[in-house]
C-alpha cells in the first residue's frame, strides 16, 4: 500500500510540474487531466468514492474540455510566434519565489498538526448516494447557476473570436 502510494505520489508531483513546465496550453491541459486523474485515485484510496468520480467528470470531464474548447477558438488562425520576454530576469525570480513558498509551505505543514478524527466516520460518508441527496437537495440551484456560468463563458469566448469578415476579405485579394 505505501509503494503504491509513494508511485501515485511521484506520478502526482510529475504531472503537477508538466502543468507549469509545458510550452503548449494543450500540453499544459493534458498534464492537467492526467494530474486530476491521480487525485481521483488517491480519493479512492481513501474510500470517497463521490469525490473521486466528481474529480473525473467535474474537472478532466467538463472543464478541462471546456478549456480546451477556448484554447483552440483563441489560438486559431494564429501563428505560433517566439514572444521575447520584456522581462528577462522574471522566470529567475518566479522559480525562486516558488522554491521559497513551497519550502514555508513544507515548514508550516510539519510544525501544524491537525487533531486526529475521535471515532470512526459515519455510515455512508464521501459515499455516492449520501452527497447525490445532498447535491440533488436544496443547494441544486447553486450547482445550476455554475453550469449556466460556465456556458456564458464559452458564448462569450465564440462571440469575442469570431473572424472579423473585413480582414478575410482582404486576405483574399491578395
Amino acid at each position: 500500500m505505501v509503494i503504491g502510494f509513494i508511485i501515485l505520489a511521484i506520478l502526482a508531483l510529475g504531472f503537477a510540474l508538466a502543468v507549469v513546465l509545458a510550452k503548449h496550453p494543450v500540453h499544459s491541459a493534458l498534464a492537467l487531466i492526467g494530474h486530476v486523474v491521480i487525485l481521483a485515485i488517491f480519493y479512492l484510496l481513501l474510500r470517497a468514492e463521490f469525490l473521486a468520480a466528481a474529480q473525473v467528470i467535474v474537472y478532466a470531464g467538463a472543464i478541462m474540455v471546456l478549456f480546451l474548447f477556448v484554447v483552440t477558438l483563441l489560438s486559431a488562425g494564429k501563428e505560433d510566434q517566439d514572444a521575447r520576454e520584456s522581462l528577462p530576469a522574471q522566470r529567475g525570480l518566479a522559480a525562486f519565489l516558488a522554491i521559497l513558498g513551497g519550502a514555508l509551505l513544507a515548514g508550516v505543514a510539519v510544525r501544524v498538526t491537525g487533531t486526529p478524527p475521535r471515532g470512526p466516520a459515519p455510515t455512508g460518508y464521501g459515499g455516492l448516494l449520501d452527497m447525490g441527496r445532498l447535491l440533488w437537495g436544496p443547494d441544486f440551484p447553486y450547482l445550476a447557476v455554475v453550469a449556466l456560468m460556465l456556458l456564458t463563458a464559452a458564448l462569450g469566448v465564440m462571440v469575442l473570436n469570431r473572424p472579423d469578415p473585413a480582414a478575410a476579405a482582404v486576405k483574399e485579394v491578395r
